[in-house]
């Protein structure tokens, strides 16, 4: 598609873990821990699968048009005593038309937002130092950070944000390594609360996963019996989680309505900035009410700021 025809609009956030969060693989795995959390197949670094930013953010924006679209969230499947009928599917719908509806052999609609998964950017690791946050060449240049005149960090090496030497070495858990200064600062992402720009480092790509594997947030939970309060036999599991203060980045394409159709008519009279107004509306509670799992044992918060106001394709 020409970069003039406007056929939709590409919205970038960050997001700030508030709290750890914890969006599992699904049941238990042989490992370190019984319960782990999502890995992208190629760098096994943890991620937020798209999957579940959407399907929280659906329920959210549901719950924030006041009970207008009450089947909308969610599967919206019909029930089987029939109190209602699933997705309303209805063109001026601002649920079904963002996010998309099935109503079986009556049709179905993909949606207009489409997201991406939230991809790691800053990882929080202790140091004698202090907390400093860790990322790497290769996150900065697929976010179109990277400036030429940075320099990349050799093998033993760590480079600090704004060229200011935290001290000599600086240990990253098992590791210790040179710290370096350079040209290499994030003051421009003022979106990231300043307090962890000024503590970022830079290491090479292939520690950057070494070093946010070994240190992410392991917990231990019990279940406890009802009967007698005490904790259940055998009923003992682990679990991993992203620790607070770590910073990811994700994309959603907004796709210009006049493209589309629902039931001949094109969705929201045309207007993408109903679905735009409708994504924030989502996207403001999940500092409140999370995404993921374990949310019962304080996991789940996070704050999304969008990094910029839209580009037009």
């Amino acid at each position: 598609m020409s970069n003039n025809q406007n056929t939709h609009k590409t919205l970038s956030y960050f997001a700030l873990a508030l709290d750890p969060i914890h969006v599992g693989t699904g049941g238990y795995r042989l490992g370190r821990v019984d319960m782990s959390i999502v890995r992208e197949p190629g760098t096994n670094l943890p991620k937020i699968p798209g999957t579940s930013i959407a399907g929280a953010c659906r329920t959210y924006a549901a719950m924030q048009e006041n009970g207008k679209f009450p089947n909308c969230a969610g599967q919206g499947q019909p029930s089987e005593n029939g109190k209602h009928g699933g997705h309303c599917g209805n063109h001026s719908c601002p649920i079904c038309v963002t996010f998309g509806f099935s109503k079986g052999e009556r049709g179905s609609f993909q949606g207009l937002a489409q997201f991406s998964d939230a991809r790691l950017v800053l990882f929080p690791v202790h140091s004698l130092a202090g907390p400093v946050w860790v990322t790497c060449p290769d996150v900065m240049k697929e976010l179109n950070i990277w400036q030429n005149d940075w320099e990349e960090p050799g093998d033993d090496e760590v480079i600090v944000a704004n060229g200011k030497l935290i001290d000599n070495k600086l240990n990253l858990g098992w590791l210790m390594l040179n710290a370096k200064s350079s040209l290499f600062s994030l003051n421009e992402l003022d979106k990231i609360p300043k307090e962890i720009r000024n503590r970022a480092v830079l290491v090479t790509n292939k520690l950057f996963g070494h070093i946010v594997n070994d240190n992410l947030e392991v917990r231990t939970s019990v279940s406890i019996d009802p009967e007698t309060g005490a904790a259940a036999d055998g009923a003992l599991f682990t679990y991993e989680a992203l620790p607070r203060g770590s910073v990811l980045a994700f994309d959603v394409v907004v796709s210009d309505p006049k493209f589309y159709k629902i039931n001949g008519k094109i969705p929201l009279d045309n207007n993408i900035e109903k679905i735009i107004d409708t994504l924030k509306k989502g996207l403001t509670l999940f500092a409140s009410l999370g995404v993921g799992g374990m949310s019962t044992r304080g996991m789940g918060r996070m704050k999304i700021e969008q990094r910029n106001k839209g580009e037009a394709a």
